[in-house]
C-alpha cells in the first residue's frame, strides 16, 4: 500500500477517484426505487403467483375510497368529475342504485344508504384501471385529492410512500451532515480533518449510490436508509486511522501515515468485514427484501473501507500542513479517572451483565412484533385520511380470492360460507351479481368477465379489520381455509394475505439470519484475532445489546417491526461490533508490555474518544431517521439503531472490559503464540 502514497500512486488515487465518481453521479439519476413489497416475496408464495393469474386473468386495477363532506349534490358532482379524468374505470355511488332524482335519502333503507352516506359525509369507490404502484397514477390521484375531504386505497399509500421517500433522503442527509461536522470538530485535532473524513466517506456514499443501477431498482427502504446508514457506519474507520496517526505525528509525514495505516489497518479490517458479513447474512432471507438491502449496504461499506484505505491516506498526505495549521482544542478529556473507575470495577459490571443479558433475553421473547412494511404514521395525511374515513363509514380492507373454476353450486355453497364470516363486510363475485340459476352462456360479457376469465372465478371480499393483530391473521387463515375446503386450487390477493405471506417467510428466516450473521461475523473476528474464546465473548456482548434493544419495547408497549428487527439486527451486530473489537485489539496490543490492569485502562481510556463519537454519529443518524420519517418502516429501524448503539456502547465500555480481564489467561495465551 506505501505504492499509493508515492507520487504516481497519488495521481492514479485521485485520477480514478475522480472519474469512478462522475460516471457514479450520472449513474445515480437513473436509479429507479421499488415500493411494491410483494415483489420481494417468493415465487413459489401463494400471493406472488396469485398476482401473475389476476394479471394474465383480468387485468391490473386497484380502488380508491373518496369522501366528499358537504350536500349530496357535492357528492355527483365530485363523482362526475371523477368519471372523466384519466385511468378511471368506473365510479360507483348511491346514485348507481337509486334514482335520487325521484327517491328522497330519508325513503332509502339503510342498509342501501349507509355504505355510501353518514350525516353530511358522502363516500365513493373508484375503481383505477392501473396497478396501485403505478406512477401513471400520482396526477389522477393529486386531481382526485383537491376534490375530495379524505381518500384512502393501496394507490394512494403508495403514491404516498414515494413522496415522502423523496422528500425525506435528502433532508435525513441535510439533518445528518452538519451534525457530523459538529461533532468531528469538537472531537478531532483539526478542522481539515472533518473534511478529509466527509470528502472520503461521501465519495463512498457517491459510489454505492451510482452502482446501485446495476441492481435496476432498489426498494424505498433500503433508498431512504442507505446514505445515512453508510456514513454513520464507516466513521469508525476513519477515526481508527486519525487517533493512529496522532500517535506518530512526531514521525515525518510519510512514517506517520504508513504507521497509522499499518496500526489500524487490522481494526479497520475487522470492523468493516463484521459490518459486511453482517449484511451478507440479509441476503438468504426467502423475502429478497433482505436480499436487496444487504447488497446495498455490504456494497456500501466496501467502498467505504476502500476510500479509507486507499483515499483518505493520500488526501491526509496532500493536506497534511494544513493538518497542523488548522490544529485546535480538542474537547473530547481524556477519560483517565473514568477508566480507572471501570477498572476498579470490574468484578460488579461483570456481575451485572449476567443479569443484564439475562433480562435483555427474557424482554426479547415477550415482544409483539409486526409485518406491514407500508404503513403510514400517526400525524401523516394519509393516516389521517384512513383514521377519519373508518370512523365514519368503518374499515376496509379488499381481499381478493382467485379459484380454479368448478360448479357453479360450489361457488355458491363458498360464498354462502364467506358470507357467515363476522368480520367479512360485503361478498361481490358472479352469483351475487346475477341469480346462479341463469347460465352463464347468456350472461352479458361486460358482466361476466369482471368475476370469471382465463378459467378463473374471482371473488372480492370487504373485511372490517386492517391492523395487525393476533384477529388479523386467524381472519387470513380462516378465510384461506374456507375456501380450500372447496376448491383445490386457490390464491389470495390483498393486504392482509401478503402481509401473511411476508410474515411466514420472516418467521422462517428469523433463525437462519440469526445463526448466520453469529457465524459469519465471529468467523471475521477469529481470523482476524486468531482466537476461539474472543468471538465468543464479543458476539455475546454484541448480541447482549440488542436482545435489550428489542426487549425494551415491550416495557414501552411498542409492537416492533419484524423486518426492522431483522434489519437492525444484522447493523446493529455488524457496525457496533466494532466497539468491542477496538477495546479487545487495543487491550491485546497493550498486553504486550504492561499488566492486566494497566492495559485494560489504557485500552479503555484510549478507545473512549472514538467509541463516544462513533456511537454518537449513529445514534444520532437514527434518531433524526425516527424523527424526520413518516414511514413506520424507517421510523423502526431509525429507533431501533439509535437505542441499539447506545446500548451497544454501554456494554462495550462498561461490561466487555470485566471479561477481558477474566480471560486474559485464553485471550493472550492465544495470541502469544501467534
Amino acid at each position: 500500500m506505501s505504492y499509493f502514497l508515492t507520487k504516481k500512486g497519488r495521481v492514479i488515487t485521485l485520477v480514478v477517484t475522480s472519474l469512478l465518481v462522475l460516471a457514479s453521479i450520472i449513474m445515480s439519476f437513473f436509479v429507479k426505487s421499488n415500493y411494491d413489497m410483494t415483489k420481494y416475496l417468493s415465487q413459489d408464495s401463494n400471493t406472488y403467483k396469485g398476482i401473475e393469474v389476476l394479471e394474465e386473468s383480468f387485468g391490473k386495477q386497484t380502488q380508491l375510497e373518496v369522501v366528499v363532506k358537504g350536500e349530496l349534490r357535492d357528492a355527483i358532482t365530485v363523482k362526475q368529475a371523477i368519471i372523466s379524468m384519466d385511468y378511471v374505470d368506473n365510479v360507483i355511488f348511491l346514485d348507481d342504485y337509486v334514482d335520487l332524482s325521484v327517491t328522497p335519502i330519508e325513503f332509502i333503507p339503510s342498509a342501501l344508504k349507509d355504505p355510501f352516506i353518514n350525516g353530511d359525509y358522502y363516500k365513493i369507490t373508484v375503481a383505477l384501471g392501473l396497478d396501485g404502484y403505478d406512477e401513471r397514477l400520482d396526477e389522477t390521484i393529486k386531481e382526485i385529492e383537491d376534490l375530495a375531504t379524505h381518500i384512502r386505497g393501496e394507490a394512494v399509500d403508495n403514491k404516498y410512500a414515494r413522496d415522502i421517500a423523496n422528500k425525506q433522503l435528502l433532508l435525513i442527509m441535510v439533518l445528518i451532515i452538519p451534525v457530523c461536522i459538529i461533532l468531528l470538530i469538537l472531537f478531532t485535532h483539526s478542522y481539515i480533518e472533518a473534511l478529509i473524513v466527509l470528502v472520503s466517506l461521501g465519495v463512498a456514499i457517491i459510489l454505492n449510490m451510482g452502482t446501485n443501477l446495476l441492481l435496476g431498482e432498489i426498494s424505498f427502504i433500503t433508498m431512504t436508509m442507505a446514505m445515512a446508514l453508510q456514513l454513520a457506519m464507516s466513521f469508525d474507520y476513519s477515526l481508527f486511522f486519525l487517533h493512529r496517526l496522532h500517535d506518530n505525528d512526531s514521525l515525518p509525514k510519510g512514517d506517520a501515515i504508513k504507521h497509522a495505516l499499518k496500526s489500524s489497518f487490522k481494526s479497520i479490517t475487522a470492523s468493516s468485514f463484521t459490518t459486511i458479513f453482517g449484511f451478507v447474512a440479509l441476503m438468504f432471507m426467502q423475502y429478497k427484501i433482505g436480499l436487496d438491502i444487504g447488497i446495498v449496504l455490504a456494497k456500501g461499506i466496501i467502498f467505504s473501507y476502500l476510500s479509507m484505505i486507499f483515499l483518505m491516506p493520500t488526501m491526509v498526505y496532500l493536506l497534511y500542513p494544513l493538518i497542523g495549521k488548522t490544529k485546535h482544542k480538542v474537547f473530547m478529556p481524556k477519560f483517565t479517572k473514568l477508566s480507572n473507575k471501570i477498572v476498579s470495577l470490574k468484578t460488579l459490571f461483570g456481575i451485572l451483565f449476567i443479569l443484564f443479558v439475562g433480562f435483555g433475553l427474557f424482554l426479547q421473547t415477550k415482544t409483539t412484533f409486526t409485518y406491514q412494511t407500508h404503513s403510514s404514521s400517526a400525524g401523516s395525511k394519509v393516516y389521517d385520511d384512513n383514521e377519519a374515513i373508518t370512523d365514519k363509514f368503518g374499515a376496509n380492507n379488499t381481499y381478493v380470492i382467485l379459484f380454479k373454476e368448478q360448479s357453479v353450486i360450489d361457488e355458491v355453497n363458498l360464498v354462502g360460507e364467506l358470507s357467515l364470516i363476522p368480520e367479512v363486510t360485503s361478498v361481490q363475485s358472479l352469483v351475487t351479481t346475477v341469480d346462479p340459476s341463469i347460465p352463464r352462456s347468456l350472461i352479458p360479457d361486460t358482466i361476466k368477465l369482471g368475476f370469471l376469465s382465463n378459467g378463473y372465478g374471482r371473488i372480492i371480499l370487504n373485511i372490517n379489520i386492517n391492523k395487525e393483530s393476533k384477529a388479523y391473521y386467524e381472519l387470513d387463515q380462516t378465510i384461506r381455509d374456507t375456501v380450500e375446503e372447496t376448491f383445490n386450487e386457490a390464491y389470495y390477493i390483498g393486504i392482509m394475505p401478503s402481509t401473511g405471506d411476508i410474515r411466514q417467510m420472516v418467521l422462517e428466516d428469523n433463525l437462519l439470519i440469526l445463526i448466520l450473521s453469529l457465524v459469519l461475523v465471529g468467523l471475521v473476528v477469529g481470523i482476524v484475532f486468531k482466537s476461539l474464546i474472543l468471538p465468543l465473548l464479543l458476539l455475546l456482548v454484541i448480541e447482549s445489546s440488542i436482545w435489550m434493544n428489542i426487549g425494551l419495547s415491550t416495557l414501552t408497549g411498542d409492537n416492533v417491526l419484524f423486518i426492522g428487527y431483522l434489519v437492525v439486527m444484522s447493523i446493529q451486530l455488524g457496525a457496533t461490533i466494532d466497539y468491542a473489537v477496538l477495546v479487545s485489539s487495543r487491550y491485546i496490543e497493550e498486553r504486550k508490555s504492561l499488566s492486566k490492569k494497566e492495559a485494560l485502562h489504557i485500552a479503555i481510556s484510549k478507545s473512549l474518544p472514538t467509541l463516544i463519537l462513533s456511537a454518537l454519529i449513529l445514534s444520532v443518524a437514527g434518531l433524526i431517521e425516527f424523527i424526520v420519517s413518516d414511514m413506520d418502516a424507517i421510523k423502526t429501524i431509525g429507533l431501533l439503531l439509535s437505542r441499539g448503539t447506545v446500548f451497544a456502547f454501554i456494554v462495550t465500555t462498561l461490561f466487555l472490559p470485566s471479561y477481558l480481564y477474566l480471560l486474559d489467561k485464553w485471550i493472550i495465551k492465544k495470541h502469544s503464540q501467534s
